[in-house]
């Protein structure tokens, strides 16, 4: 079976890498419009991969990754979130509600194709400073 990524995303710029990434690695991605969508995404099949952009407005990612580790079908998705390098409260907040891996959003774009492929991405510490 293909490996899946459901993507919390609203930046079109980003959605549009994640997707054209996804489609050349063979990956299927879902991008949900709304937090009822991303709940039933999430919980109808887990994902290989959740990725969440920690600025949404619209999704409430901190809300999103306390509730994915607080159910038991849902506890092991890995998590990848991503923000801007200067948001180190954000960062650990994000590590704190159990998100697997946070980025910077250049680190994020950078290994994008990794990310994807295996869930993770290199083994230094990225840019928000958060391993």
């Amino acid at each position: 079976m293909a490996r899946r990524i459901v993507a919390a995303v609203e930046d079109l710029l980003f959605r549009s890498k994640i997707s054209e990434t996804a489609t050349q690695l063979g990956i299927t991605a879902s991008f949900p419009r709304n937090p009822k969508k991303l709940d039933d995404a999430i919980r109808t099949s887990p994902p290989d991969l959740l990725i969440l952009d920690l600025n949404s407005s619209r999704f409430d990612p901190l809300q999103v990754l306390q509730t994915v580790r607080s159910e038991d079908e849902t506890r092991s998705v890995k998590t990848v979130g991503f923000l801007s390098h200067v948001q180190k409260d954000l960062a650990v907040a994000a590590k704190e509600a159990g998100c697997d891996r946070v980025m910077a959003r250049s680190a994020f774009t950078k290994d994008l194709p990794k990310v994807l492929a295996e869930g993770e991405a290199s083994d230094t510490t990225d840019e928000a400073g958060v391993g």
